[in-house]
């Protein structure tokens, strides 16, 4: 049996069959990843959480996108935090924490790590080209740059990746503090760039886009504990 893997997916104005359209959107690498690695991929879209649809899923991935609202962590909007969207947080936290509850093998990616952080007592820096230390992190505004991830020995992410990687970077946030998760991987400037929850069977996630940059041990890793 392959496992099925639910997906997490955007709503975005388009000019798609009609101008301005309200539409749902995933980059098609992140269903191919999950093929490649041996499940299906189920793209599941905004809205409530049903109980049925977390009992036919065997993993979950909370994908990349927008930005988070900064009032789920205590803050008013930097003037660069412009593209929130409250109905996909609430979502997106509620399939999260019930998928967690089951503990489901789970990975967050870029918006999905910082989700994920926030929810465990973290916060974010709202724009790194204007926080010190970081204003030369990466590539932000619809362009992309690579960087060393180094990851902490005897973490599960090690166990996948080794203990340094390349990813990548066209995120102008991230996360400033992962709350009570286990922070496993770092840049060189020292942004958190992975956590783990070691209480949970399957559970990491990483700033950069593993499906983008090729890193498909880490989807096989995910489909591997989904069959468990």
């Amino acid at each position: 049996m392959r496992p099925l893997i639910g997906i997490t997916t955007s709503v975005n104005t388009r000019d798609y069959e009609t101008p301005d359209q309200e539409v749902v959107m995933l980059p098609h690498n992140y269903p191919e990843a999950i093929r490649r690695a041996g499940g299906t991929p189920l793209l599941i879209t905004e809205g409530e959480v049903d109980g049925s649809l977390l009992d036919s899923l065997d993993g979950i991935i909370i994908s990349g996108g927008r930005d988070i609202s900064p009032a789920l962590y205590g803050e008013e909007p930097h003037e660069r935090t412009n593209d929130v969207r409250p109905e996909q947080d609430a979502s997106e936290l509620s399939l999260m924490r019930a998928a967690l509850e089951r503990d489901l093998p789970f990975l967050g990616v870029c918006r999905g790590h910082q989700l994920f952080c926030v929810d465990n007592g973290g916060r974010l820096h709202q724009h790194l080209p204007e926080t010190t230390g970081f204003e030369q992190h990466g590539a932000t505004g619809g362009e992309w740059s690579e960087h060393a991830v180094r990851i902490e020995e005897g973490s599960r992410l090690a166990s996948i990746v080794g203990t340094r990687i390349v990813g990548n970077s066209g995120h102008h946030q991230g996360v400033a503090d992962a709350g009570d998760l286990k922070v496993v991987g770092r840049t060189e400037d020292g942004l958190i760039e992975a956590v783990e929850d070691p209480d949970k069977r399957f559970c990491i996630s990483v700033q950069w886009h593993p499906e983008m940059t090729g890193q498909h041990e880490i989807f096989a890793a995910l489909i591997e504990a989904a069959r468990s």
